[in-house]
Order: structure tokens, then C-alpha cells, then sequence
């Protein structure tokens, strides 16, 4: 609850801003297993009024959270400040430019949104979240989202012109090339490539097609005057950014898609590393206990009958889609000697139910019936995708070990599975289950050099973890970094750099015991 003095200071800002307690439970949750209850909630229509509620926040002691659509499934979007959301009014298209490949947005827009206005221009804002119906382009700068398509696109960090923040004092700043602004943050990043450019290459190793969790330490270092690269993937904790200027690339002319069917996720997995030579635009991967969870179900029976799973089952199904040549590159791929089956899908609508099933994977998952789901907690690891089967191997022997069903699905051409063991987070049993399979896994991608949080953000469920995957002298220049945007701690403290207040296994909506209250006696029988 805020004070007196604290409450009229918020209230006083050139800014919407709500304090009522049907507001603030709202806030108080995301996509993710975290609840915190804000003490108010803001709604900044532009830049000005986000530097007024900022200062505003500063001046009453309390901390500012950033927030997109709460798409993120680590926590980054909650708090016990004020939470800071874009989505309501920031949400303005402008300033596109055919020629240079470029627009202008505020971060409150929708990316199917933006694209829906590109489209009829033959262009698109490449980055393609599973959440895109949802998902603002601000939050994923904030998380350096990818998409299936990253081999080919790699990061929304891989297109970004500059962006308009707002620092914790609440000035409004454009970063990127060819703006000459916060130059002793940019003295700062210079200085550590120079000094630890060796030590960053070695921990960020070459390969990688998702992001590293924190301060893009390994962007910085190939373009360490460009502020943007630091910017991207910090999830809110430098500064609060207000609009961006955005690449663009043409849409396709040509999209082929084909599925291949096996009897096992590890026959999958290796097959996704032989089929990298075709150069795919992508490689998703569907495992039984997803598709398991379209029976029944109406609105996907069209695109079980499209991938014959009533009578021909399988374990797993990759679709591998091709941009261009795609009648050469799919013959090709009817000759690789892989799979149990192949089919060729032939229309754009057949491409769009296959791509619609793979999207409604999550919530696909969440509608399984009973207490036991399909949890988030290392669900975005990235390895290289040479390294992807002996990954797999690792993650099947901790799950045979802890004895936890899990599906396997997403990004196999990028080397990332959306990896969700099946736990009860009401049974204290199963909450020890949830740390002890986050550590062991993160302990395992630490092995192949790869990243524990490539998608979703290290947000409060993984901060605690950061350090020992980027190691002591690493994690020590990511603290410089903060100290250098946000002195004052302003901006999402406790996450990314740990100060203790943040625990994987706390602060969940559901713990052990937990049993629902309903303030009435239930005559629909909704269990």
C-alpha cells in the first residue's frame, strides 16, 4: 500500500494512473506462475507523460516495472511498484518508408497489428512470436524476442534502428546510430570490450541463433558504440522505452511447407541437424503430448485430419518451412531418407492451420485436465543446433531420473525446445520437483555453452540463476551496466541483478496447499 505522500506524488503526475484494487490484481500477474500486487498502475499515452509518472515514482521511493502485454513467462511484467503499461494508449504506426525498409512505433503496438498494416505494402516486421496476436512490440524489444523463424531472421535486436527511453531522472533520449547521447554509458561499454573482449567471446560462444540472457554483452562487443544492443533484451531494467524505429524486410513470394513424421523425439532431433543443409526458414517441432490435446476439440479437428493423426499417430512431427526455390528445396526434402512419413502441404491455408496448431501450443498444454500441467521454468533454453540431440539425451535422462512426463516442442532449428515437465505446483512434493529440474537443466545448457532464458527473459524466476551461468567477472560488468543507466535502482530492481528479493520457487499464484475459496456456492458444475 502506498502512503499518504506516496499516493498523492503518483497521483499528481501529468499521467493516468489507477490505484483501485480490481486494477492492481490485474496487474499483479502475467503469463507467467508469479503473482506480486503493484501499488498502482500507470497508463503513459506518449514519452512526456512516461517521464512525468518516472520522475513522479523517484520522487515517492517507489520502483517502476515496464509493461507490454504480460506475454512473458518469467515474471518480468510484475512487481510492487508502479506498474508502467504501454499496451493501452502507446500504440501509434507512423513515418514508414518503403524505400529505406523502415517505420515508425510506438511500443504499445500489437505485432499482428503492425503487420496487418504492412502487409498490403509487401512488407512485415520479420520477429514472429507465437504470442504475435498479443505480444507488443515493446515487450519484445525488451526480451529480444525471436520467433520459429530466427535462423533467418535471428532477433528483434537484429532490427532495430534506434529507440526513444526514458532514464530514471526522465529524460527523454534517442539512441542509436547517429545519435551522439549518453556518451559516458557508451565510454562505459567501450571500455569493457576493450578490457574483457576475450572473456566475452569465450563465454558467448559462436552458434547461438536465440539470445543470451542480460545485457547482450556478446552484441555489445561487435558494436559496442551502438546503445541499442544493450537496450534490447535488458526486460525493462535500464530505462523504459517509448517508441522505436523499426527494420522491415519484404514478405515472401514463395512459402513451402512439409511435414515429417516420427516414432520417437530423438529420431526428431537428429533428423533437424541433417536437415539444416536445405536451409530451411524454420524446423518446429509437435510432440504427442501436445498434439494429444487437440482431440476433441472442434476447432482443431480440420488440422488433425490435415496431418492424418486419427489413423497414422506418431511421437513427433517437425514442419519445415521454405522461402523460395520451394518446389526444388521440397522435392529434396521428399529424398532425405528421414522420418516415417512425409506430406506436402499444398495450400497457404493448409501452411496457416499447421502454423495456427503450432502457435496454440501453450495454451493447448495449460487446458490439460486436472491440478498436474505442463509448467514453465526452463521452457526457452537454447543450445546450438549441433547440439540439439545431445541435449535431448540430457533432458530425457533428468526426466526419466525425477520421473516427470514432459512435452517437447518449438524452435528445433534454432537449437530451442519449449521444454514443460508436468508438474502440480499445489504439492509441495512436485514445488521441489520445479527447482530441482530448473537447476539441473540450466546445469546442462551451462555444458553446451548455451542459453537458459533464449526467449522469455530471465524476468524474477531466474534471476537468482544468472550469475552462474554468465560467470562472477561477467555478471560484475552487467552490474556496471545498471548502475550506469538506472543509479537509483529505479527500474525493475531485483531482477537480472539479484539483490535477494526474488526466489524461482516463491511468489507463485499457486503453491503447496493451495486450494481455491469461491465466495459462493457453485450450482454449474464447472469442475
Amino acid at each position: 500500500m502506498t502512503t499518504t505522500h506516496q499516493h498523492a506524488t503518483l497521483a499528481g503526475a501529468n499521467c493516468q494512473v489507477a490505484f483501485d484494487n480490481l486494477t492492481r490484481q490485474l496487474y499483479a500477474t502475467d503469463a507467467s506462475h508469479y503473482q506480486i500486487e503493484p501499488v498502482a498502475v500507470a497508463f503513459p499515452r506518449d514519452a512526456g507523460q512516461a517521464s512525468s509518472i518516472i520522475q513522479a515514482a523517484g520522487h515517492a521511493g517507489v520502483s517502476i516495472i515496464p509493461r507490454g502485454a504480460g506475454t512473458s513467462l518469467t515474471g518480468g511484467a510484475i512487481g510492487e511498484g508502479v506498474v508502467m503499461d504501454f499496451s493501452r494508449h502507446n500504440r501509434q504506426i507512423s513515418d514508414f518508408n518503403p524505400e529505406k525498409r523502415t517505420v515508425r512505433v510506438g511500443v504499445g503496438v500489437v505485432l499482428d497489428q503492425l503487420n496487418e498494416y504492412l502487409r498490403p505494402e509487401g512488407f512485415c516486421f520479420a520477429p514472429d512470436v507465437a504470442t504475435s496476436s498479443r505480444a507488443t512490440i515493446g515487450g519484445m524489444i525488451a526480451n529480444n524476442s525471436s520467433g520459429a523463424r530466427a535462423l533467418v531472421y535471428g532477433t528483434t535486436a537484429d532490427h532495430l534502428v534506434e529507440l526513444e527511453i526514458v532514464l530514471g531522472d526522465g529524460r527523454v533520449v534517442t539512441v542509436g546510430p547517429g545519435h551522439d547521447m549518453l556518451q559516458r554509458q557508451r565510454e562505459l561499454l567501450e571500455d569493457m570490450v576493450m578490457l574483457n573482449g576475450l572473456q566475452i567471446s569465450g563465454r558467448f560462444a559462436p552458434g547461438l541463433v536465440k539470445r543470451w540472457p542480460g545485457y547482450a554483452l556478446d552484441r555489445v562487443l561487435r558494436e559496442p558504440g551502438n546503445l541499442v544492443n544493450v537496450l534490447a533484451g535488458s526486460e525493462g531494467t535500464l530505462a523504459a522505452i517509448t517508441s522505436a524505429e523499426l527494420k522491415l524486410v519484404p514478405t515472401p513470394d514463395e512459402i513451402g511447407l512439409g511435414l515429417i513424421f516420427f516414432n520417437s523425439t530423438t529420431e526428431a532431433m537428429q533428423a533437424t541437424v541433417e536437415l539444416l543443409d536445405l536451409k530451411p526458414t524454420a524446423v518446429e517441432h509437435m510432440d504427442r503430448v501436445l498434439l494429444d490435446q487437440t482431440k476433441s476439440k472442434r476447432e482443431f479437428q480440420t488440422a488433425r485430419d490435415l496431418l492424418d493423426l486419427d489413423a497414422s499417430p506418431c511421437e513427433s512431427v517437425l514442419a519445415v518451412e521454405f522461402y523460395g526455390d520451394v518446389e526444388d528445396r521440397l522435392a529434396a526434402l521428399q529424398r532425405k531418407p528421414i522420418g516415417t512419413r512425409k506430406k506436402i502441404v499444398q495450400t497457404l491455408a493448409e501452411i496457416n492451420q499447421v502454423w495456427a496448431l503450432r502457435k496454440a501450443g501453450l495454451s493447448l498444454l495449460a487446458s490439460r485436465r486436472g491440478d498436474a500441467k505442463p509448467v514453465t521454468c526452463i521452457e526457452d533454453c537454447a543450445v546450438r543446433p549441433k547440439d540439439l540431440p545431445a541435449y535431448h539425451g540430457g533432458l530425457e535422462a533428468i526426466m526419466r531420473r525425477l520421473g516427470l512426463e514432459v512435452s517437447y516442442y518449438g524452435h528445433a532449428a534454432s537449437g530451442l525446445l519449449h521444454v514443460r515437465p508436468v508438474l502440480d505446483l499445489h504439492s509441495a512434493e512436485d514445488l521441489k520437483k520445479f527447482r530441482q529440474v530448473t537447476t539441473e537443466v540450466v546445469a546442462l545448457v551451462r555444458q553446451f555453452k548455451g542459453s537458459f532464458a533464449a526467449e522469455h527473459g530471465v524476468g524474477l524466476g531466474r534471476t537468482e540463476l544468472l550469475k552462474e551461468q554468465v560467470g562472477e567477472d561477467l555478471y560484475l560488468l552487467m552490474r556496471q551496466i545498471k548502475k550506469s543507466f538506472d543509479p537509483h535502482n529505479l527500474f525493475n530492481p531485483g531482477k537480472l541483478i539479484d539483490d535477494g528479493r526474488y526466489k524461482l520457487d516463491a511468489n507463485l499464484r499457486l503453491g503447496a496447499g493451495h486450494a481455491l475459496k469461491l465466495p459462493f456456492e457453485p450450482v454449474l458444475a464447472f469442475a
